[in-house]
């Protein structure tokens, strides 16, 4: 398996990118799937597509219709969610402010209004926001990202992301946001599936978290946590897993 940097003439819709995470430029190429190619970083290894889609390919994929299914499974989504939602307010205490980034429908927003929190979500697909509103109520869902709303500086007491910074493109302004929303005391949450787990195969082109076009990065728990120290945010503790998925929760704190 050679060291280099993502070559060959590859389709004009992908790009390359350094690692967010350690900045290199190295990757070792793993497989193809797709026609897109996942690598590991020779720095830190991190797994990625590189070259990847462009970004405005990979804001496509949400702008309709990709939380459908997740939408007809409402009820069982919800019954999770406030499972979810009481573990973490368990962790930082309750009331406050919460922030869910990549809400869907806000199954998780409604969780946490349910146990007093007001409670707000950030969503790129505008017919799950425009659901969200309609049949549970839900004022404060806005379509977009996290960068685009412009909320106050640590504003939030908790912020959860529930398999979502697998599909955001830029990891660092992303990161970097989440930091400044957060108060001093806030937790953030933070859930991905786990290159690292032990059920996770050798052979990562059988893995089912493999998704071309939509999971853009697979963590371990070095290489996330890395990430959040490049923002001030430090690993406060992890929530062992028996599936193959990562559950970290971070603060401010060393």
């Amino acid at each position: 398996m050679n060291t280099e940097a993502p070559s060959s003439p590859r389709p004009s819709r992908l790009e390359r990118i350094d690692c967010p995470v350690c900045n290199g430029a190295l990757f070792k190429h793993l497989f193809e799937k797709q026609q897109e190619p996942f690598v590991s970083c020779a720095g830190c290894g991190l797994v990625l597509i590189n070259p990847r889609p462009s970004l405005t390919q990979v804001a496509g994929t949400y702008d309709s219709g990709y939380s459908q299914g997740y939408i007809k499974k409402a009820a069982k989504k919800i019954a999770r969610c406030r499972r979810w939602v009481r573990r973490a307010a368990r962790q930082q205490g309750p009331g406050g402010r919460w922030l869910d980034v990549g809400c869907s429908a806000g199954f998780v927003v409604a969780a946490a209004e349910e146990i007093g929190f007001e409670a707000f979500g950030v969503e790129l697909e505008p017919s799950a926001v425009e659901y969200g509103r309609r049949e549970l109520g839900l004022a404060n869902l806005a379509v977009g990202t996290l960068e685009t709303q412009a909320y106050p500086a640590s504003f939030f007491d908790i912020i959860s992301m529930y398999d979502v910074i697998e599909h955001v493109a830029d990891l660092n302004r992303t990161v970097a946001e989440l930091a400044r929303v957060l108060k001093p005391t806030g937790i953030i949450e933070i859930r991905t599936p786990d290159v690292g787990h032990w059920s996770t195969p050798k052979d990562l082109a059988t893995w089912k978290e493999v998704k071309p076009s939509e999971h853009l990065y697979y963590f371990s728990q070095a290489t996330l946590c890395r990430l959040f120290a490049r923002h001030g945010l430090h690993l406060q503790r992890r929530r062992l897993m028996f599936k193959s998925a990562l559950n970290c929760f971070f603060s401010r704190g060393g």
